[in-house]
Parts: C-alpha cells; structure tokens; sequence
C-alpha cells in the first residue's frame, strides 16, 4: 500500500460568455426608481389619509366591564356628545379626565399621519411637476 498523497490538478477551460438578444424578463416587472418612489408616495398619502379619517378610541372607566370610548378623528377633533354617550352620562370632572385623554390620543395620532398624508402629497405633486430623463437619440444623418 502506498502512503504517498497524490495531487491532482484540475483542468480548467474558460467558459464562454452568455450572450443573448433577448431583454432581461426582470426589466419588465422590476419598477424604476421613480416608480418606487411613487409607490411610496401613494402608500403613505394613503395611509395617512385613511389613518385621520379612522376614530380613535381610549379605554373605557370600568376594568371589570371593558369598553372603548370613541373620541372622534384628527380630522374633526373631539366629539364630548359621543365621549359623554359611550360613559352613559359621567360626572363633569370624569367627563373632563376623558375629554383630556382624548385630545392626548388625538394629538398622538396627528403627529404620525398628517406628516405621512402631506410628504405623500407633496411627493406626488413633485413627481407631476419634474421632468424625467429623457432618453438621449443620435440626431439623424442629413442624407436620409
């Protein structure tokens, strides 16, 4: 038995390069990048029109009895004839605790979707507005 370790090296041939007249399938469902951008935009104008039409609701006064309270939208702001309908007729000072609640819960949701609504916006009235590249052509030949 021979304890020799015997190398081998192995044979190598350049591969030829793949070349096709065909187009790239993927350039037909890849989206440019203004594209995307306006995908993006009319996510967000979406969402944060569809985020400020929604109520909001804050947690109801009983624990053993879980109800929301639903104080209105960004839109239209608090609603104190609902809030005081959903408590069935509170006191003043737990109507206004609720009143209070509200407006926080209100003015949270404000903060994250009119920003998103108005870059979403704003993003598509600067796409309308911008020109896109346009594609360079060879000026014709004065012979044709």
């Amino acid at each position: 038995m021979n304890t020799d370790q015997v190398l081998t090296t192995p044979r190598v041939e350049p591969l030829e390069p793949v070349t096709t007249d065909e187009p790239d399938p993927l350039a037909k469902i890849t989206l440019t990048p203004r594209g995307f951008a306006a995908l993006l935009a009319t996510i967000g104008l979406l969402l944060g029109l569809i985020l400020a039409i929604v109520p909001v609701h804050v947690a109801g006064p009983d624990p053993a009895n879980p109800v929301t309270v639903s104080c209105g939208n960004t839109i239209g702001g608090v609603e104190p004839a609902s809030v005081a309908a959903n408590l069935n007729n509170p006191d003043r000072p737990t109507m206004t605790a609720y009143v209070t609640m509200c407006e926080t819960a209100i003015s949270n949701r404000t903060f994250a979707t009119w920003p998103m609504f108005l870059a979403g916006a704003l993003t598509i009235i600067w796409m309308g507005v911008v020109r896109r590249e346009s594609k360079v052509t060879a000026p014709a030949s004065p012979g044709s």
